[in-house]
């Protein structure tokens, strides 16, 4: 009783801290009933809320177990457009480690934004080169990492 007590305390926390928060994944994060779950909402927002009917009530310990069978299926999906993570770690990590150390030698500083900005692009460029270079979705990424940094060097920011 004092685990499910421990835990609705820090769901209900949870919920106070972030108003917007999903009652669905509350409730996973937490292992607490979605019904349960709502009522800590409605008193955490001091509002009522009225509770969805499900059209089917899965146990939260199968719930995971289906989202765990899915794993398999999501990597090899992955691996078909991105090469295997284990190459992609190879070059990824090799880009990030000349960068770093080309910046040392260089005596070069960067803000937390674009050090992460460029470790993200030099991933992408891992995965574009390991896996299908016609995934659009790779370009579109490394522009909008570079666009989030001119940005805000520009005063926008997101």
């Amino acid at each position: 009783m004092k685990t499910q007590s421990k835990k609705a305390a820090q769901a209900y926390q949870h919920l106070l801290d972030n108003p917007g928060a999903k009652v669905a994944v509350v409730a996973k994060r937490y292992k607490l009933s979605v019904p349960y779950t709502y009522k800590l909402k409605s008193r955490a927002g001091g509002e009522v809320l009225t509770i969805p009917k499900a059209s089917k009530v899965i146990p939260a310990a199968q719930e995971t177990q289906q989202d765990l069978a899915r794993i398999p299926k999501i990597l090899e999906s992955r691996a078909k457009v991105y090469g295997t993570f284990r190459d992609n770690a190879r070059l990824a990590q090799a880009l990030k480690r000349e960068m770093s150390g080309h910046a040392t030698d260089m005596g070069r500083d960067f803000t937390d934004d674009q050090w992460e900005a460029l470790e993200m692009i030099a991933s992408k460029i891992s995965r574009i080169v390991n896996g299908n270079a016609d995934d659009v979705d790779q370009w579109d990424d490394i522009a909008g990492y570079a666009t989030l940094i001119a940005d805000r060097l520009r005063g926008y920011v997101r």
